[in-house]
């Protein structure tokens, strides 16, 4: 790889970083941390305020198989330009919306903003650069991590010194930084020539094969139970190691190590994986998660939950990474971006129904022991799919041409 390629393939993956950032970390996972400030703003219920989220899910489950598609036919760049607008678009609302209803609109513009942004997003990136994808896509998915601690630092800080409107001030500044990356987008990113070429065009394969290969089925459910396991996760473990004598600073302390930590998951597993193959890193990230995810069942003490969040840290963005690189191993180049977002729907299904499901085993089965261990079953069926995954990569034949482009 020349100095110019390796300048291109830093700015791209830095891009996708800052766009992860902006649809996942705040247009997704921000919520939780704004919604009791917004929920006073507001003057709504808890009821009310768990619709929000779940229209946010709605929109991006309802709305992403659509965006392989139109990423296919009408190009990577032009999506997500169209999904960080839309963004964009529902931030601005937030910040200035006036009751509840209408916020619904806007929250159901942000699930819809993303799945049109993140899937043609990683597709575009790893067209540009097939030969490092691992390393590509963990680098973008560590925006995460940063995203995440972020909002923890931001948003608290804002509210505290505007208690009124701290709220919307903090979707304010999301819309800015937003619009930023709309702005750096259109002015830095570049379509691969594949993705311009009438013959990768007419090479593409229907929806219905690839919705009916096995290989892209089997990736799909794994992907779907890394939905289940990291939704239950992220949602009940601060509730987990309180109710067993952890306090809540500290469990908040462990929660942000696992922030920061997990910002190195991606990139670190993505390079491993480019070395060692995808199919032998997926094996191992799966066994250490679910080995991390047993833990604080048959641990639940102290050091069980330390070791249980500093682990789950250093695997879990990195198994996204491996499972989204795996799902365009299995096809050629023209297919990525309708089997890429095709797995996402299982991902999305998952994180649908596993909060429901983990709600009625703590209601009425085992509590919190009970939802993690049946996030370790998901995550053991989850390692026997992992033994079918076919390690070949896919080459793509237009590399020769991306890589005089890029020179």
């Amino acid at each position: 790889m020349t100095l110019n390629q390796k300048k291109k393939l830093w700015l791209y993956s830095l891009l996708g970083m800052l766009t992860t950032i902006v649809v996942l970390a705040f247009a997704r996972l921000s919520y939780g941390v704004v919604l009791p400030f917004m929920r006073d703003g507001l003057h709504i219920t808890y009821k009310e305020a768990g619709l929000l989220g779940t229209i946010t899910s709605f929109g991006y489950v309802c709305t992403v198989m659509f965006a392989g598609v139109l990423a296919a036919k009408w190009g990577g760049k032009q999506t997500v330009l169209l999904g960080i607008s839309i963004v964009t678009f529902g931030f601005i609302g937030l910040t200035f919306t006036p009751f509840y209803s209408l916020t619904i609109l806007f929250m159901l513009l942000l699930g819809i903003g993303t799945a049109f942004t993140y899937t043609p997003l990683i597709s575009l990136l790893v067209a540009w650069f097939p030969q490092q994808k691992g390393f590509v896509i963990g680098l973008t998915a560590s925006g995460v991590g940063v995203g995440l601690l972020l909002t923890g630092v931001i948003i608290p800080a804002l509210n505290a010194s505007f208690p009124i409107i701290g709220w919307r001030l903090s979707w304010g500044l999301f819309a800015i930084v937003s619009f930023t990356v709309v702005l750096l987008t259109l002015l830095l990113i570049k379509n691969p020539p594949a993705a311009n070429s009438q013959e990768s065009n007419n090479q593409q394969s229907s929806p219905r094969e690839i919705y009916r290969n096995p290989a892209i089925i089997n990736v799909g459910f794994i992907y779907g139970i890394i939905g289940i396991a990291y939704i239950i996760q992220m949602l009940f473990i601060m509730s987990f190691m309180i109710e067993y004598g952890v306090s809540a600073t500290l469990a908040g302390q462990l929660i942000a190590l696992n922030g920061i930590l997990s910002i190195f998951s991606g990139p670190i597993w993505g390079i491993v994986s480019d070395k060692l193959g995808r199919r032998k890193s997926l094996i191992l990230t799966m066994a250490l998660t679910l080995m991390f995810m047993l833990l604080p069942i048959l641990y639940p003490t102290l050091l069980g939950f330390i070791v249980h969040m500093v682990g789950l840290s250093c695997t879990l963005i990195g198994l996204f990474t491996l499972i989204q690189a795996a799902s365009m191993d299995q096809v050629k180049p023209a297919d990525m971006p309708l089997a890429f977002s095709y797995v996402t729907l299982y991902f999305a299904v998952g994180q649908f129904i596993g909060p429901t499901i983990a709600g009625w085993l703590i209601d009425d089965w085992g509590g919190f022991k009970g939802a993690f261990l049946f996030s370790s079953i998901c995550l053991s069926v989850g390692l026997v799919l992992c033994l079918k995954v076919r390690s070949t990569v896919q080459q793509t034949e237009a590399q020769p041409k991306v890589s005089a482009e890029m020179n």
